[in-house]
């Protein structure tokens, strides 16, 4: 189950915070979930915070009051307690922006194929840092058959986390993931980053990619990162996806 949250941003807190907030919202999800009874809380992602902003000396500043969240979940019932626990206790506090819950809107679940194209609304992270700190911080070619297989480990491992057994992961062997190298030439020829600096919630540095990319794989393993995130570290918000349609657009 796929939930976007609409928040009004307070005039009276300030408009902008840093540019990687990742850690921020996860502290604060991490608050209203520990407010859930009887609940596997580290079962959803969620994306990054979006709205009408700028980016201006590594912050991110809103310029319209609108901010909207994604919270995602195979536990429909979590993500439907975490959502009424937000509106319960009537704002949101990320950082030193005060963010007061108006409405949500159920995303429907695509239709899964077997070859889907997706962009992050969140960064990817391969490799979990506090597994491998120096991989973690090491720069993969998008468009090499490493960072393909990074992400298939990463997916396989989250997959059998979960509780599915290995005579099924066996079954999902076809898996490649193809990058949009066009976007990434454009983004080099502009002096931009597809790929950043952040820091897990124990403070340890790791890359994250903003990027489209294609996913070759079998449509239970679209329909898992869907709902639970790609790569490492889904559960502080990382690695949410959305699908890209066939104009380009999301």
């Amino acid at each position: 189950m796929r939930v976007k949250i609409s928040f009004h941003r307070d005039h009276s807190s300030v408009n902008s915070l840093p540019l990687h907030h990742q850690k921020l919202l996860a502290d604060a999800l991490s608050d209203v979930a520990n407010k859930i009874k009887g609940e596997e809380v580290k079962e959803f992602n969620f994306s990054s915070l979006k709205g009408t902003s700028r980016i201006q000396n590594g912050f991110m500043r809103f310029l319209s009051t609108k901010v909207t969240l994604v919270i995602s979940s195979s536990n429909e019932e979590l993500v439907n307690k975490i959502v009424d626990e937000i509106f319960s206790q009537g704002k949101l506090e990320i950082g030193k922006i005060r963010l007061f819950p108006k409405a949500t809107e159920v995303i429907s679940d695509p239709e899964f194929g077997t070859q889907m194209r997706y962009l992050c609304i969140s960064p990817l992270v391969l490799v979990d840092p506090r597994k491998d700190s120096e991989k973690s911080q090491e720069m993969y070619n998008p468009g090499s058959q490493e960072f393909s297989d990074l992400l298939y480990n990463q997916v396989m491992e989250n997959m059998e986390g979960s509780g599915i057994d290995e005579a099924k992961l066996d079954t999902y062997v076809e898996f490649e993931a193809t990058p949009d190298m066009h976007y990434v030439q454009k983004i080099n020829e502009t002096g931009k980053k597809f790929a950043r600096f952040y820091k897990c919630t124990e403070g340890h540095p790791m890359l994250g990619y903003l990027l489209p990319f294609t996913l070759h794989a079998h449509p239970e393993v679209h329909k898992y990162i869907w709902e639970h995130g790609m790569g490492a570290l889904n559960q502080e918000g990382y690695g949410m996806l959305d699908i890209v349609n066939e104009n380009g657009n999301r």
